[in-house]
């Protein structure tokens, strides 16, 4: 609630569907409102090379690694968000077990063996991260009715001020994905470019009511780029600076 700025929120306790519970609506001033959903990986680059992938409990996909984050193309390594979105200390320990498998993958036939003292720690750490970033995925995944708190007046993109009535519309003729809706509305085009608001476009498009599971998108647009070009484009520090 509020006119230039938020100033009060209402909470309310939902049941197993997320349906608002009538009668528990309290109504709080606040000075701001922090919204943690919808966080969604960058998963371009591994579904234009082929990675198969895993549907994660919150509903959103993620590239499939097996415990050494192994992708099941072959010399592919995937780490981090990708594979899931579970935190900073997930995604470092990940990257180590993926240094230490690409190590060990070089020199499995000469120095294998001496990769194997921090092997066993690793593995351990990392699955039991991972483990505990999928039951708070799970636990905080939104229920099948969040639709329904929505009005044709809310702002699902805000850049672009497309409306949950503009989405339907656009579904009504059609769109069923993320990119169509897009093409109708502009969700997603402004400047954040759906970082903030891909998973609900994805969701009222792909379904109407938010029901179907989402998809990353299959429209990515890369190109290689080399060490020595990323140095020679970093700028240089001025002499006396200190950097």
């Amino acid at each position: 609630h509020g006119t230039d700025r938020v100033e009060a929120v209402t909470l309310s306790a939902l049941d197993r569907e997320w349906r608002p519970v009538a009668g528990t609506e309290v109504r709080m001033g606040c000075d701001a409102l922090a919204v943690g959903h919808g966080l969604v990986p960058q998963l371009e680059l591994a579904v234009t090379l082929g990675c198969t992938l895993r549907a994660a409990p919150d509903g959103t996909p993620a590239v499939a690694v097996d415990d050494q984050q192994r992708t099941d193309i072959a010399g592919l390594w995937a780490a981090g968000e990708p594979t899931g979105i579970g935190g900073v200390e997930l995604a470092l320990e990940e990257g180590r077990m993926a240094a230490l498998s690409m190590t060990a993958s070089l020199h499995q036939r000469g120095q294998g063996h001496q990769l194997g003292r921090g092997w066993g720690r690793a593995t351990t750490t990392t699955a039991r991260q991972r483990r505990f970033a999928d039951l708070m995925a799970g636990v905080h995944r939104p229920g099948a009715h969040w639709t329904h708190w929505l009005t044709d007046e809310t702002e699902v993109c805000r850049c672009e001020e497309v409306t949950v009535h503009e989405l339907r519309q656009s579904y009504e003729l059609g769109a069923r994905d993320a990119r169509s809706a897009k093409l109708l509305t502009r969700a997603g085009m402004g400047w954040c470019q759906g970082r903030m608001c891909e998973t609900a476009v994805t969701c009222l498009a792909a379904g109407g009511d938010g029901s179907a599971p989402l998809a990353p998108a299959r429209r990515p647009l890369s190109c290689p780029v080399s060490l020595r070009d990323l140095a020679e484009s970093a700028p240089s520090a001025e002499p006396g600076s200190g950097t």
